[in-house]
């Protein structure tokens, strides 16, 4: 039978584990959502659509994988091994800062602080593909109402909001 200590190294094992697994899945979301800045750039609609389901699979892993998280959380707690209930990851990772110390790596730490650095980076590349992809929409109505023979054109009003007119 395992003593606190080993059992507590055991289920730390798990969430670095777990927290490798999320930092790989989240660079390669990473990857794809800088491919598909590029493929918007490049108007590749093929290639796109070839991403997309990609993306969703990756998306699709992440979510078992923060289930097993949750699992790993529910079992913990289960075994009262520590003080304290967890209920977030920061409490996780904080329950297990006695074994970063006594083994002078803070592994599970560290791969937390990759991960947060990789899901800005995720969302900053988000918002500039969102903004290239507003950007076409305008492009695509105007040129739809360059055809139409609806032209509108934008301007601004004293109080800095826009007004559109017809001609």
């Amino acid at each position: 039978m395992l003593n606190r200590l080993d059992e507590k190294k055991l289920f730390y094992q798990r969430a670095i584990s777990i927290w490798e697994e999320f930092c790989h899945l989240h660079k390669d979301l990473y990857d794809l959502t800088c491919d598909e800045y590029l493929t918007l750039l490049e108007s590749d609609i093929d290639k796109l659509e070839k991403l997309l389901p990609l993306k969703e699979e990756i998306i699709n892993k992440i979510s078992d994988l923060e289930k097993e998280r949750s699992e790993l959380i529910d079992t913990l707690n289960t075994t009262a091994l520590f003080s304290n209930n967890i209920s977030r990851s920061n409490e996780l990772i904080q329950a297990f800062s006695v074994i970063e110390q006594e083994s002078g790596i803070a592994a599970l730490k560290n791969l937390n602080t990759l991960l947060i650095d990789i899901i800005q980076k995720l969302q900053d590349q988000n918002k500039k593909n969102q903004v290239f992809l507003n950007k076409a929409m305008i492009s695509l109505r105007e040129v739809k109402q360059g055809f139409t023979g609806k032209k509108q054109y934008t301007t601004y009003g004293a109080d800095g909001q826009t007004r559109s007119l017809h001609r």
